[in-house]
């Protein structure tokens, strides 16, 4: 799960208007398979042969999503916005829930308080809200309460059950089975099956939806990648729909859902059934704009413990209790979620009490929060993220390694943390911290902090002059990109004065707008030459940070990074059973990848959330992850709210 201080946007142009044409005319299959009794413990369930997709396709006839294929160029004629689909599309019905926006009290008379309204302030909206396209942290948290997956990983990092009240691998590992709680609904009130998850999965896999960051993840799963990697332009609709029908997905019925793998898989399997790309979108809801419909708040009807029932696309995002919730509806009324990308304006806010937890605190701020009163409501625990300094290696200079190395090795890390960061972070040359499991954190990673190496290895290596100096024109133009928010600008501001300081050749600040910025990362294409980029990890488990994000079709995409070796080295940990055989090959190729220098790891940095003493739940179920707001990964329909001790200006109903 990236996240950038900000959150990402879809990638639109002409692969939106092709998803736009494609979704209109096309279905989503989900294989019945011919079995007729449920299964018994360890059950195998008969899956069908992957199917051989032969390219048949010529000028003038459909490609795989149903798009004529043509060589004629095609010229937009309208711009399609969020506003125009939802005024041209008939209204989908809204969950009956009202919602009161939050108003201050001006009266002096006593107010009777009775609903439980937990509000947090975050940095920047969320740009993707499709569970099968979602990548961002403040994507996840939202989704995470309108949807839930078949399993949940919990704050203290334990796989637990969620919409499938049972789960189990068969006896070789080759397939996993879930058993889903009987009578699960969505927020509408009508029936979630098996048969819903099953058609998740196969539009995660669909060939035909662009932005697909999580796909990688499911092609383990039989004909998963077959199906994910199809060229639709020499595919048929055919042969889209027999790759649909090979896939080893199978609602056995409306409880029982069979994913089957080509080879026996590792316990990572456990953990990635929890995540967005597994939850229940409502493809009816799909259906009405299908390249906008997670913008139209109503549209998501989901299976989590909250339902979205405002979304303004800038600044708010209101959620309310689900009373379809299979736990039964949560303590929390509503949940309101705030966003400003300044710091210190919600660190007022907080003040104010006009939220309760603040979720944007950054290190710099910490020495004055800790002289203040708000001392004690300062929560500070390790993390499981790490920040780099991300390459693209498509790019001239970084396409060389010597050049990254020499990168890497100019960054001072220590003064970084220090002098920038408040000392809230701890310097880092590996990419597992030390809170996830298999960590080799006491490891040397990456070149080291040494200045007068780094201009070494740039002169020695036919980057300098004559004299011994580091000759900037062979690097060519150096231009550091982010997101134009205060402690952005800030950090690279430092960093980059620092590696001019180092070589002596100027580098161009170039801010941009933080969606812009978070659309430009997620494709190796316009991924910036060089940027501060930062993973969070999704689950506890070195398959997060290895396969989910280096191998070749993975994450490790939009920085242009592939090594076939590592992606071999991870395949054999993947399909390893025996969990400490595979945490041996997961070190093994973490330092293959950290040998590739593919980014500069530079720190670990602290969760660091403020939070009012009369929320109640969040600050007892803490976890590395943490990434988005103290306690999110808790049992939230558990948490609460005194309200005898709230301030004055606290919502009243």
């Amino acid at each position: 799960m990236q996240k950038l201080n900000l959150s990402p946007i879809r990638i639109f142009g002409i692969a939106a208007v092709v998803f736009v044409l494609c979704f209109s005319v096309a279905l989503v299959f989900v294989r019945a398979p011919q079995v007729s009794a449920a299964p018994a413990a360890q059950a195998t369930a008969t899956v069908s042969a992957t199917a051989t997709v032969t390219a048949t396709n010529t000028i003038g006839t459909p490609n795989a999503c149903g798009v004529i294929v043509t060589n004629t160029i095609i010229t937009p004629t309208a711009t399609v916005t969020a506003t125009s689909v939802a005024a041209t599309v008939a209204p989908t019905q809204e969950p009956t829930v009202v919602v009161t926006p939050t108003t201050a009290i001006t009266s002096t008379a006593p107010v009777s308080r009775t609903t439980q309204v937990l509000r947090i302030g975050e940095s920047v909206y969320p740009a993707v809200l499709d569970p099968q396209r979602a990548s961002f942290v403040n994507e996840f948290e939202i989704l995470s309460l309108a949807y839930e997956g078949l399993v949940r990983v919990n704050a203290q990092e334990q796989v637990q059950p969620a919409a499938a009240e049972k789960y189990e691998f068969n006896a070789d590992h080759s397939q996993l089975i879930f058993y889903l709680h009987p009578g699960l609904k969505r927020a509408d009130g009508t029936a979630l099956t098996s048969k819903d998850f099953a058609a998740a999965l196969t539009r995660a896999l669909d060939p035909c939806l662009p932005g697909r960051q999580y796909a990688s993840l499911l092609y383990d799963i039989a004909g998963a990648e077959e199906l994910s990697e199809m060229d639709v332009d020499i595919s048929t609709p055919d042969d889209r729909k027999a790759a649909i029908d090979a896939l080893g997905i199978d609602a056995l019925n409306d409880t029982t859902l069979i994913l089957s793998f080509n080879e026996p898989v590792g316990d990572q399997w456990l953990y990635i059934p929890s995540l967005p790309i597994f939850y229940p979108t409502d493809l009816s809801r799909v259906a009405t704009a299908p390249d906008h419909w997670s913008e139209i708040a109503g549209n998501h009807n989901g299976n989590g413990p909250f339902v979205i029932v405002t979304t303004d696309g800038a600044g708010f995002i209101t959620l309310a209790a689900n009373p379809n919730y299979w736990r039964d509806a949560p303590k929390l009324a509503r949940i309101e979620f705030s966003y400003n990308s300044d710091d210190e304006a919600q660190l007022e806010a907080y003040k104010n009490g006009e939220i309760d937890i603040d979720a944007t605190v950054t290190g710099e701020r910490v020495s004055e929060i800790e002289k203040s009163p708000l001392k004690n409501e300062l929560h500070k625990y390790e993390s499981a993220q790490t920040f780099a300094l991300a390459f693209n290696n498509t790019l001239k200079p970084f396409d060389d390694r010597i050049v990254r190395q020499a990168f890497s090795q100019a960054v001072d890390r220590a003064k970084l943390v220090q002098e920038e960061l408040g000392g809230q972070a701890h310097p880092t040359t590996r990419w597992i911290p030390a809170s996830v499991p298999g960590n080799q954190a006491n490891k040397p990673g990456v070149p080291a902090s040494d200045a007068k190496a780094a201009v070494k290895t740039l002169v020695e290596n036919g980057y300098g002059t004559a004299d011994g100096k580091v000759d900037c024109a062979k690097l060519g133009e150096l231009k550091f990109t982010y997101p134009d928010t205060p402690v952005n600008q800030a950090r690279v501001e430092y960093t980059a004065s620092n590696l001019e300081q180092v070589f002596g050749c100027k580098i161009l600040r170039a801010p941009v707008d933080a969606l812009t910025f978070s659309l430009l990362v997620r494709d190796p294409n316009t991924n910036p030459q060089m940027s501060l980029q930062r993973w969070v990890g999704d689950y506890p488990h070195p398959h997060d940070w290895l396969s989910a994000y280096w191998t070749c079709g993975s994450i490790a995409k939009r920085y242009g990074y592939c090594n076939l070796a590592l992606d071999d080295l991870l395949h054999r940990a993947d399909t390893t059973t025996d969990p400490a055989q595979a945490l041996k090959l997961y070190q093994q190729a973490e330092d293959l990848m950290v040998n590739d220098v593919p980014g500069a790891f530079l720190y670990n940095p602290y969760n660091l959330h403020l939070i009012k003493p009369y929320v109640q739940g969040p600050e007892e179920n803490t976890s590395p992850r943490d990434a988005g707001w103290i306690g999110q990964f808790g049992p939230i329909w558990d948490y609460g709210i005194d309200l005898q001790a709230v301030p004055e200006n606290y919502p009243t109903e």
